[in-house]
């Protein structure tokens, strides 16, 4: 192993991957692909990425969140950079984005399930992986240790 996979979880690997892949298939690929008549179909684009209407908003709110997510590991983990404590550990927000990732992207695909092109089925699979990641990042490193009270003296 290189210097670089060394120093990143299996769960941080696999938000890194999965997550770049989500952001290329909601950004690029056909979300939805309506059918027209081939005379149509020829001069018009009847494709839309998942960035577009209907419903952009969901596949935007994935892609900033999943970028949140990778961010977040390329700072800590790839530029070594020590970032602020926040009230909830770093592994727990990772867990919660990437859960909001899985959610925000099934949404997105339930709102209008008519004309689906592959993009949508992929990115199902890519959220997915995202969500499991961000499980492993926070399962990898346990529970959070409970503070712990000092033993009175009598």
């Amino acid at each position: 192993m290189n210097g670089l996979a060394a120093r990143l979880s299996q769960g941080e690997r696999i938000v890194l991957v999965a997550g770049l892949l989500l952001i290329a298939d909601l950004l690029f690929l056909p979300w939805y692909d309506i059918k027209l008549p081939d005379a149509l179909e020829a001069q018009i684009d009847t494709t839309r990425a998942a960035v577009e209407q209907p419903y952009a908003g969901y596949g935007i709110a994935a892609v900033v969140l999943t970028a949140l997510m990778i961010a977040q590991i390329v700072v800590a983990k790839v530029l070594a950079a020590r970032l602020p404590d926040p009230p909830v550990p770093w592994s727990q927000i990772q867990l919660i984005l990437g859960t909001f990732v899985a959610v925000v992207v099934v949404i997105k695909l339930v709102r209008l399930t008519d004309s689906l092109g592959y993009g949508a089925y992929s990115a199902i699979l890519a959220g997915i992986l995202v969500a499991y990641g961000g499980y492993r990042i926070a399962s990898e490193l346990g529970p959070p240790a409970l503070p712990t009270q000092p033993e009175e003296r009598i």
